[in-house]
């Protein structure tokens, strides 16, 4: 398989996961309220290839990534839509959302020290 093929097949692959740059997921029902996942889509992507003679000069590669990050949540109760962004410096949205991996952590412990 040549290099520009390999390329064209991680594009494609790329493009089938994340067809936006803004995905909303799936409405969650919390007591009487909706809430509503906002999130941020980034793909990266890679290629490289070595000429040469022969079998043993040959040489290729290729990768990429994709990266899905929260940025909001709408929540909808009756006839009200909220925003609730996590993006804004210092919003106790912002700042809870930045802790949770830290409280993850600090739950496992406790869970195996238990």
């Amino acid at each position: 398989m040549a290099v520009e093929d390999m390329i064209q097949t991680v594009l494609e692959e790329l493009k089938n996961i994340a067809q936006t740059e803004v995905h909303v997921g799936k409405p969650m029902e919390v007591g009487n309220a909706f809430v509503i996942p906002v999130s941020k889509i980034s793909m990266g992507f890679g290629a490289g290839g070595f000429g040469g003679e022969g079998s043993n000069g040959e040489g290729r590669g290729t990768g990429g990534g994709v990266s899905v990050e929260p940025v909001a949540f709408l929540v909808v109760r009756d006839d009200d839509v909220q925003l609730l962004n996590l993006q804004t410096p210092g919003s106790p949205m912002g700042q809870l959302v930045e802790l949770i991996p830290d409280l993850v952590d600090q739950l496992k412990e406790r869970l195996d020290k238990d």
